[in-house]
This record gives structure tokens, C-alpha cells and sequence, in this order.
């Protein structure tokens, strides 16, 4: 079968249901991070697929993955900070999925299963992580773009 219509996502703030597509990280000190790979300002977010009648669900496909890419660049298995003139430097944006697990750049997340009729929120962590020993203070913003798989 060849189909042209994709099923849209909302990103979700799981804390005030508010839907947009940013996830807020706030502010964290520079001095959180003691080491490369520190983590700090973990924030979750929800990605909701709701079935209609422009996105229906194939009974037979039930399960869902999501794959991130980083629209600046990777530092590693994270996503890059915007080359702000200003930026923060020695840090990334990280991702988990449900089950605690990195979901590098590129890389299907764990498997979701979703509901054929019903809207499926799929949770994961975003956290800014060290890449260097230290860190330097300054906006730390990164765009990621995502594709979920439904198989």
C-alpha cells in the first residue's frame, strides 16, 4: 500500500499538558558539571500520536520508534548547541526514552506501543550533558528534528 498522509505529533509538557513544539530546559549552573559526561536540567517531554480519520493505524502495526537527528550538528551520540557567537561550549543536549536509555542521533529509540484508536504519549528525557571537562556559561538552545516509525 502507498499512502501519502502522515499522522501529526505533538510535543507535550507532561507537567501542564501545554502542547508546543519547544521543551523548555531552563537554567542550569556551568558548575553542575564536574566532568565530561555530567548531566544536568533533565526536563521530560511527551510526543502524542492521535489516531483520526486523516491518521489511521494499522491494526497489524501497533508499535512505534522514534529516531532524533540534530539539526546542528552531533557531538557525539547528542545534539548540538546552536554556533551562537555567545553559545555555551563543552555541552550538548541528550536524549532518553522510557526505558533510561541514550537515544543517540540517528538511532530508532526503544519500541512504544501505541493505541489504533486512542492518543499514545511517548515519553523520553532531555538533559544537558558535558562533551568537555569544563563548561562555559551562555545559551545552550539545539534543534532536533524526529521521525517516528510505525511498524
Amino acid at each position: 500500500k502507498i499512502t501519502s498522509a502522515t499522522c501529526p505529533i505533538e510535543i507535550v509538557n507532561p507537567e501542564s499538558g501545554a502542547v508546543s513544539n519547544l521543551v523548555p530546559m531552563g537554567e542550569v549552573d556551568a558548575g553542575e558539571f564536574t566532568a565530561s559526561g555530567s548531566e544536568a536540567g533533565g526536563r521530560g517531554f511527551q510526543m502524542r500520536i492521535s489516531p483520526d480519520s486523516t491518521c489511521v493505524m494499522d491494526p497489524t502495526k501497533l508499535n512505534a520508534t522514534v529516531t532524533f537527528t540534530s539539526v546542528q550538528g552531533g557531538a557525539g551520540d547528542y545534539y548540538g548547541i546552536k554556533p551562537t557567537p555567545d553559545a555555551a561550549k563543552g555541552i550538548a543536549v541528550a536524549i532518553k526514552d522510557n526505558t533510561g536509555a541514550f537515544v543517540p542521533g540517528g538511532t530508532a529509540s526503544a519500541v512504544y506501543p501505541i493505541s489504533e484508536n486512542d492518543p499514545t504519549l511517548m515519553y523520553f528525557v532531555a538533559s544537558y550533558i558535558s562533551t568537555a571537562t569544563t563548561v562555559s556559561a551562555g545559551p545552550a538552545d539545539a534543534d532536533v528534528s524526529f521521525s517516528v516509525n510505525i511498524n
